[in-house]
């Protein structure tokens, strides 16, 4: 489990970013002290065997708050539920040759009467740079330079959901580049928020299928 610590100050842009609203998460004890703990999403494992994939990482996240709220304040405990896979992806003329699929499920926590959510919350450069960082931590390389190439709609959690495919550069720990398709996509889930995020080589035949098979076999 890791644990990171921060201070807040409730009312501003800050708290926006930071915390998220989560009605069926866990509460703890007292005004003063709350904690939140997310679902954990993942794909089915028989989609995940069918497709070739691995779990690589299963974790807990915690994230401690201290908030300052009309002069008195609060501790604040954020358990977020980490899930990643990988594929070998074998390849003639490349070295990168894996692809990865992470699920980052977060939880929430009300302030003042309202519910905020830092993924909901998160403009499209703060989504990017969350997911190539999920992603680039499951493998011995760097997701770079992602450019936009389409949107398209996919049926995830039971909802239709709109996932951005971005045109990418994977730069391996020995330099070599290899181009790369990154999908991302926020899903609402009950009142957790729920960053899908996969990448794979652009030159290798039904990758991206196999991704989408897995966006669509969370639960």
């Amino acid at each position: 489990m890791n644990t990171r610590r921060r201070f807040l100050t409730a009312g501003g842009a800050a708290v926006a970013v930071a915390l998220s609203g989560c009605s069926d998460a866990i509460e703890v004890a007292t005004e003063e002290e709350i904690e939140r703990s997310a679902e954990a999403v993942e794909p089915n494992r028989r989609t995940v065997e069918d497709e070739g994939f691995e779990e690589i990482r299963r974790d807990t996240e915690t994230i401690e708050e201290e908030v300052e709220e009309f002069g008195q304040r609060r501790e604040i405990t954020l358990n977020s539920e980490v899930r990643a896979y990988s594929r070998d992806t074998p390849s003639a003329t490349t070295e990168y040759g894996e692809s990865v699929v992470a699920v980052v499920s977060t939880p929430g926590v009300t302030i003042a009467g309202q519910q905020l959510s830092p993924l909901a919350s998160m403009d499209e450069e703060d989504v990017i740079e969350e997911a190539r960082s999920e992603i680039s931590g499951q493998f011995d390389g760097e997701v770079r330079d992602p450019e936009l190439l389409e949107r398209v709609d996919q049926s995830i959690l039971d909802e239709t959901v709109e996932v951005s495919i971005y045109e990418a550069t994977v730069v391996s720990d020995s330099g070599a580049e290899a181009d790369a398709q990154l999908h991302l996509a926020i899903v609402e889930h009950g009142d957790d928020v729920v960053l899908l995020a996969g990448a794979y080589p652009s030159e290798v035949d039904g990758e991206r299928e196999r991704v989408e098979r897995l966006f669509e076999a969370m639960e």
